[in-house]
């Protein structure tokens, strides 16, 4: 369980006991009144009685204030609980988690190495030097392409992130079993991009979805 969940639960409880706290203050303060309301109409006519009655009724109201007072604090605080604990989980549901920020930050590294590579094998680049780091390069993405979608996210934001996951572990499996010969048929080549292209599509979905800065990416390549 992320450190969101353990927040969400916390502050959802917090926001029950702060409820039962705001029922119990309540009862009190309406039991008071009560009580207070039926002192009124018992008023003693003695001197010494009634010394003794206000000092009660003082004594009922000062606690009648005390308990209107705490309610109000905890009515403040559950507030505050249920806030927190509601932007917590939509923060949740619309934020990718470090491990799946990682992913795509690595899967758009590695997207744009492989078509890097890719355009210097087009260009008649050497296939001998590119071939070994094209091959460690496509396994990663498949690495990468495996990693389970994390908990918790939006129905939505998890179908697109699995999709680009989905994507990048298929076409880095393609290309990793590709020979060199095979990588100098410009046919194949053109294939490849195209399914890179793909890739950049999903890519695209899911920055815009997940509101990632593209351009800091960019300049990390």
């Amino acid at each position: 369980m992320v450190l969101l969940d353990w927040f969400f639960i916390g502050l959802l409880s917090l926001a029950m006991l702060c409820f039962l706290f705001v029922l119990f203050c309540l009862f009190y303060f309406f039991s008071i009144k009560m009580e207070l309301k039926k002192s009124q109409q018992k008023r003693p006519k003695s001197k010494i009685k009634r010394k003794k009655w206000v000092r009660k009724r003082q004594l009922l109201v000062s606690r009648q204030k005390r308990y209107l007072k705490n309610a109000l604090i905890f009515i403040v605080i559950l507030f505050f609980s249920v806030g927190s604990a509601v932007y917590a989980r939509y923060y949740q549901l619309t934020n990718l988690t470090s491990e799946d920020a990682k992913v795509v930050v690595q899967g758009y590294l590695l997207t744009e190495d492989l078509e890097q590579k890719l355009g210097t094998i087009k260009e008649g680049g050497s296939i001998e030097k590119v071939y070994p780091q094209f091959q460690e390069v496509s396994s990663l993405l498949v690495t990468y392409g495996n990693r389970p979608v994390s908990a918790g996210l939006s129905k939505e934001g998890a179908k697109r992130l699995t999709r680009y996951y989905v994507s990048m572990k298929y076409v880095g499996m393609n290309l990793s079993t590709l020979t060199q010969e095979q990588l100098g048929n410009e046919e194949t080549m053109e294939s490849y991009l195209k399914d890179l292209s793909k890739i950049k599509e999903r890519q695209k979905e899911v920055f815009t979805y997940f509101k990632v800065n593209e351009s800091a990416l960019k300049q990390k390549n």
